[in-house]
């Protein structure tokens, strides 16, 4: 009893010590081969929300004035959750700026970061190519609202407020030029 107690005690210290020895490392990129690499990638975890209206959430604008999800809807919709340190989010930013650019005026970009400031999120999306929109959502909203466990998270709303479509993952350009013509028509 005693060498199984004292086997478990040094596996528990043993296997946090080898989880806490990266702790410092902020160089990590996740690899895990076709699971964030492909349109449709990732691991869905959100209910699904097809069909449902937008939540009506508040939401700040980069000079923190409140702005509700609600007020935004009246034409077809690209809402894009992302955060700066999330490897995935940078990767699919310079597709979401380059379609924006492409379709003008006929679908709303918007970017949700749950995460960063306002002057850290400004600078890493317009680094990263992209002049829409952007507002923040740092209370748990609309990633608790929805469930979100995967980021980017990109929501497609027609232009009556209803989500038609939640894609959890980074997309390409391609992809999301696909996703914007077969829910939104465009």
């Amino acid at each position: 009893m005693i060498v199984l107690t004292i086997t478990l005690v040094a596996s528990i210290f043993g296997g946090w010590a080898v989880s806490r020895s990266n702790d410092n490392r902020l160089d990590v990129e996740l690899d895990i081969p076709g699971t964030f690499d492909v349109p449709g990638g990732g691991i869905p975890t959100a209910p699904a929300i097809q069909g449902d209206p937008l939540p009506d959430l508040t939401v700040k604008t980069l000079t923190g004035d409140d702005v509700t999800l609600g007020s935004l809807v009246g034409q077809p919709m690209v809402i894009n959750v992302w955060y700066s340190s999330c490897v995935p989010c940078a990767k699919e930013l310079p597709a979401f700026g380059s379609v924006h650019r492409a379709l003008g005026d006929q679908v709303r970009f918007v970017g949700l970061n749950t995460q960063d400031s306002a002057t850290t999120a400004e600078q890493f999306a317009r680094d990263s190519g992209v002049s829409y929109e952007i507002l923040l959502d740092q209370s748990p909203g609309i990633s608790a609202t929805l469930q979100l466990g995967v980021f980017p998270a990109t929501l497609l709303v027609n232009a009556g407020g209803q989500i038609v479509e939640l894609h959890q993952g980074p997309l390409s350009a391609d992809a999301l030029r696909r996703l914007i013509t077969e829910h939104l028509g465009v």
